[in-house]
This record gives structure tokens, sequence and C-alpha cells, in this order.
């Protein structure tokens, strides 16, 4: 069973889930990431899978994007959150019933007030969020990576990865280095005349511009 869930509305923040597990599974393994898509074989018994994965999770990522509390039902023109056995709903009210790590993830948009949530999901409303914005994706998801290393361990390789310093040349490489560096401006003044210029730099993290676009469905009805 995996030790992080991910709970998410389809349509709902474009492919945000699928990169948001991607980086998950590279920092902490395919096993200890839960996401119904990726995980979930054909032909599993879909509430009893869930309710087990709920109850093994130790951090449960509520992802929330901008029409998530909003979004309606084809049939019956209720809020999807309102609907008897909507998904999204239950697993959210599972992982606060059972005292889990909830935490909001807000794609691009703002945590609902309590008095806008289901009953069951008033608890959600006081839990501290981390966004994942469309221009910082790289930012942000580091840091929510930094969050859950918090409550589970990342995987080995991972870890080695982090810890493992890049190895410094010595000093006979440093000097031949420093030779050729010498050679190489040498040869330049004495070719051409440098010229200095500032050049400004905007670091924008716009890695992930796919967050804006996407609406794959899931195989939940969510």
């Amino acid at each position: 069973m995996a030790k992080i869930f991910i709970n998410y509305r389809t349509g709902d923040g474009g492919r945000a889930p699928e990169l948001v597990d991607e980086r998950l599974v590279d920092v902490f393994g395919e096993e200890n990431v839960f996401r119904d898509r990726r995980s979930m074989r054909p032909g599993t018994d879909f509430p009893d899978h869930l309710r087990r994965e709920l109850e093994s999770c130790i951090v449960f990522l509520s992802l929330i994007g901008p029409h998530w509390l909003d979004i309606r039902d084809e049939e019956t023109g209720m809020r999807r959150l309102d609907v008897p056995k909507d998904y999204v709903h239950d697993e959210i009210a599972t992982a606060l019933a059972l005292h889990k790590v909830v935490i909001p993830v807000l794609l691009d948009s703002e945590l609902p007030k309590a008095k806008k949530l289901p009953p069951a999901l008033v608890g959600l409303a006081d839990r501290q969020v981390q966004p994942l914005r469309e221009g910082y994706a790289h930012h942000d998801l580091s840091t929510l990576i930094d969050v859950v290393q918090e409550y589970v361990p990342a995987k080995k390789a991972a870890k080695k990865a982090a810890r493992t310093p890049e190895k410094k040349p010595g000093k006979k490489r440093d000097k031949e280095r420093g030779t050729e560096r010498k050679r190489e401006t040498d040869g330049a003044f004495a070719n051409a005349k440098i010229t200095r210029s500032a050049v400004g730099y905007d670091p924008v993290y716009n890695e992930h511009a796919e967050l804006r676009d996407g609406n794959g469905k899931g195989r939940r009805p969510a």
C-alpha cells in the first residue's frame, strides 16, 4: 500500500495530477504513490481498494483547481461535491476522519471557505495549503516534495543523488584549466576588442506550461 494518496477532480487543473504524480514517483517510488488511473489495474474492486489505500496512506494530497468547488453534475445539476457517493468528496472525508496529514494543493486557486464546503469536508478549510502555480510549477513542486519528505522518506536512489556532492578537480587539473583559460583569453584580446554588457534575466519557471491544457478524463466518475 502507498504512503502518499493523490486526490483530484478529473477535468479540473489540466495535467496537474499527472505532473504531481510523476515528480512524487521519481522521489518516493511508484509503490509509495497512489493515483487511481496509474495505480489500479482493470478489474480492481474500486471502493474496496480505495478504502485500503486511504487507511494505509500517511499523506493525503487534495488537488484543488479553479473550478473544484462549483463543478456540476450533468444529470442532477447539483455540485459534484454534494452528489451522493462522489469519489472526491468521499476520499477527502475519509482522510479527515482517519486523521491523515491532509494537504490542500492549490492549482492557481484559493482554499474554499468552510461555509461553502459540505459538512464532512469542513475540516479541509483548516489545513495549511501548498500552492502549485502555473508559472512556477518547478519551484512549487520542489517545495511540495520537501514538505512530503517530512512524513515519508525518499527512496534510496533519490537520497543518494541529493547527498552526493559534485567531485572537484584536483590541483593539477585546476592548474591545467587555468592555463587553458589564460590562452583563450590572451587570444581573444589579440584578435578582437572585448566589450562588456549587462544582460538581464527573468527566472520564470515555465517548465510545465501544460498545466494550462489537457482535459484527459479519468476512469473514475469524478
